[in-house]
């Protein structure tokens, strides 16, 4: 006998198939439906609920908004102190530079007379002596200033 590979569908199988499409239709549409059941008081409750989430989530967003504006003045402050800073240490900088010149000038200037006073034995010494002290007491005056400067 020949076989057969049909697909043979019996009354059963007519019957499932659009049950099953049924089922599927009842079921996507059930949800939908029982929402419709929600009673008045249940409703009321429910947008009550919504609307004092609303309100604490519009306070929240206000204090939120208000701290990070705080936070950014604060930010523009730091920022500003920090310039101010750096002018200040730039400022500090130059005048150390030119204080150092000036020493090392009167430093080579003093040098110069002591090699002066040391060749001359016969020479101005009190000329040399005036000088001397003129250098030392210029060089004590920018120590001062050199060190209430830099405090």
């Amino acid at each position: 006998m020949p076989r057969c590979d049909c697909v043979v569908i019996t009354d059963q199988e007519k019957v499932v198939k659009p049950m099953k499409r049924f089922l599927a239709v009842v079921s996507m549409l059930l949800p939908g439906l029982m929402s419709g059941c929600v009673s008045n008081t249940d409703l009321h409750a429910l947008q009550a609920d919504t609307s004092a989430l609303a309100r604490q989530n519009s306070a929240h967003e206000q204090t939120v908004e208000a701290r990070v504006q705080q936070l950014r003045d604060r930010v523009a402050q730091f920022e500003q102190s920090q310039a101010e800073t750096r002018r200040d240490a730039a400022r500090v900088a130059a005048t150390l530079d030119t204080l150092r010149s000036q020493l090392q000038s009167l430093q080579g200037e003093v040098e110069e007379v002591q090699h002066t006073v040391q060749r001359s034995p016969t020479g101005d010494a009190a000329g040399s002596t005036t000088r001397l002290a003129d250098f030392e007491a210029r060089l004590r005056d920018l120590e001062q200033q050199f060190s209430v400067s830099s405090q």
